[in-house]
C-alpha cells in the first residue's frame, strides 16, 4: 500500500476520465485505476458500425470537443480517440490492468480502503466509482437452454453481423443494443427474429436535424406528463403504429417505464423500417428451448400466457441484449447503498449517508444524453470533493482562555 491519496477514481471510461480531468483542473491529483489493458478498451471493443445516438454537440466531454470531421454522429473510433488521449490532455495518469474487487470505509481513519483482485491495496480520502452500469452481462436462464447446440452470446460480445451470414438468428431484448443488432443482422442473416417481453418506446433519432438529445435538454425541466405527451406525439408522427407488425404501443408512458426498467427508448432509425419490411420478425418472450428449436409466445400482449399462441423457431444463434447488472452491490461494502436491482441509491454529486465522500457517476441515462450527463456530474463531483477535503483538513479553532474562571482573565 502506498500513502493515502486525496481521491481515487475507479474506472477510466468516459465517466472516470471526465471526473479525473475535472479533479486535475481544480488542483487535485487523482489516482485513476482501470481494469482493462488500455484506456478506451471498452469502446474499442464495441461492435462494428456503432455510433453515438446523441449527436456530436450533445456528447461533448470536459475539454474534449469532437472535431467537425467526426460528423454529426461520432463513430466508435472517434470516441476511442477522445478517450485514449484524455490523460495526456488532462495532465493525469491512469494505472491500467487494476481490477478493483471491493471498497470498504474505515471509520477510525475516515478513509476508504480499496482492494484489487490480485491483492494490491490503496487508501484514499474520497472515491469516485465510475465503473459504469454495464459491468456484469445478464443472460436469462431458459428452460432447456443447455440443449441448444448453437451459439448463445450476450450483446456485449457481438462484433460483426457478417459472421452470421446465412444463419437463423434470434435476438432477445427491447433496448437500443438489441434493436440495432437486429437491424444489422437483417442485412446478412438468413432470418432475424426479435424476442420481446415488454413493448419498447421507439423515438426518432433526430427531428428536423435536431438530435433527440437536444429535445431532451429542452424538455427536461417540464413536468413528466408534459414530457410524456410530447414524446408520444413524436412517436406517432415519426415512427407510427407498429402494432400490425407485432410491436404494440407500451402501456406505460416513457417516464414511468424508464423509472421501472431503466431502459431508454429505441432511437436507431432503421429499426422501425426493418420491422415494417418484414426483415425482423417480432415474437414474445421465450418459453423453452429444445435443441435448435426455440419455443416462444407468438405475440406480446395482455393475454395470460395460457391463452397466447406459441411460435416455433429454428435457430442457429441467439444474441442476448437483456442488459447488465452494475456490480456495485459486490464492489462497495456498504449495506443499503444499492437497490435489489443492483442500482445505486445515490448517484452524481449525492452521497449515501453511510458512505462519506464516495460518489457514483455514469448510472443515469436521460433523454438529454448520457455523455452530457457525465460531463455535468463530473464537474459537480470534483468541486464538492475539493470543498470536502479542504474542510476535512481545516483545524478546529482553539477555545479562548478567558472563558475559564480560573484562568486569571475576566474572573479577576
Amino acid at each position: 500500500m502506498t500513502g493515502v491519496h486525496d481521491v481515487a477514481v475507479i474506472g477510466a471510461g468516459p465517466a472516470g476520465l471526465s471526473t479525473a480531468y475535472e479533479l486535475k483542473r481544480i488542483g487535485l491529483d487523482p489516482l485513476v485505476l482501470e481494469k482493462t489493458a488500455a484506456v478506451g478498451d471498452v469502446w474499442r471493443n464495441h461492435y462494428d458500425g456503432v455510433r453515438l445516438n446523441t449527436g456530436r454537440f450533445f456528447s461533448q466531454l470536459p475539454g474534449n470537443p469532437f472535431p467537425r470531421s467526426a460528423g454529426g454522429w461520432p463513430s466508435r473510433d472517434e470516441v476511442v480517440r477522445v478517450l485514449e488521449t484524455f490523460p495526456e490532455r488532462g495532465g493525469f495518469k491512469v494505472r491500467t490492468g487494476i481490477n478493483i474487487a471491493k471498497l470498504e470505509y474505515d471509520r477510525q481513519r475516515d478513509t476508504w480502503a480499496i482492494s484489487s483482485q490480485d491483492g494490491e491495496t490503496f487508501e484514499s480520502r474520497a472515491v469516485v466509482v465510475a465503473t459504469g452500469c454495464a459491468c456484469t452481462p445478464i443472460i436469462p436462464q431458459w428452460d432447456g437452454m443447455e440443449t441448444f447446440s448453437g451459439e448463445i452470446i450476450h450483446s456485449s460480445k457481438f462484433r460483426n453481423a457478417k459472421a452470421y451470414a446465412g444463419k437463423n438468428v434470434l435476438v432477445v431484448g427491447s433496448g437500443n443494443s438489441a434493436a440495432e443488432i437486429a437491424s444489422r443482422l437483417a442485412e446478412c442473416a438468413k432470418t432475424v427474429t426479435l424476442s420481446v417481453r415488454t413493448p419498447p418506446h421507439i423515438l426518432p433519432k433526430s427531428v428536423f436535424g435536431i438530435p433527440l438529445a437536444g429535445i431532451g435538454v429542452a424538455i427536461r425541466p417540464l413536468p413528466p406528463a408534459w414530457t410524456d405527451g410530447l414524446l408520444n406525439v413524436l412517436r406517432r408522427l415519426f415512427i407510427g403504429d407498429l402494432t400490425p407488425y407485432g410491436l404494440p404501443f407500451p402501456e406505460s408512458p416513457v417516464s414511468q417505464q424508464f423509472a421501472r426498467t431503466q431502459v431508454v427508448p429505441i432511437v436507431y432509425d432503421p429499426f422501425a423500417e426493418d420491422i415494417r419490411a418484414g426483415s425482423i420478425r417480432v415474437v414474445g418472450q421465450i418459453k423453452k428451448i429444445e435443441g435448435q428449436t426455440v419455443h416462444a409466445f407468438n405475440s406480446i400482449g395482455a393475454k395470460p400466457p395460457e391463452d397466447r399462441e406459441q411460435a416455433t423457431l429454428n435457430v442457429d444463434a441467439i444474441v442476448v441484449g437483456t442488459g447488465f447488472r452494475s456490480g456495485l452491490t459486490k464492489l462497495i461494502q456498504v449495506p443499503g447503498i444499492t437497490t435489489e436491482e443492483d442500482r445505486p441509491v445515490a448517484q452524481g454529486d449525492h452521497e449515501f449517508p453511510d458512505a462519506p465522500r464516495l460518489y457514483i457517476i455514469g448510472h443515469f441515462v436521460p433523454l438529454s444524453g448520457y455523455l452530457r450527463e457525465i460531463r455535468l456530474d463530473a464537474g459537480r463531483i470534483a468541486r464538492k470533493i475539493r470543498k470536502q477535503l479542504a474542510e476535512r483538513e481545516r483545524p478546529w479553532p482553539s477555545k479562548p482562555a478567558s472563558i475559564h474562571a480560573d484562568s486569571g482573565g475576566i474572573g479577576r
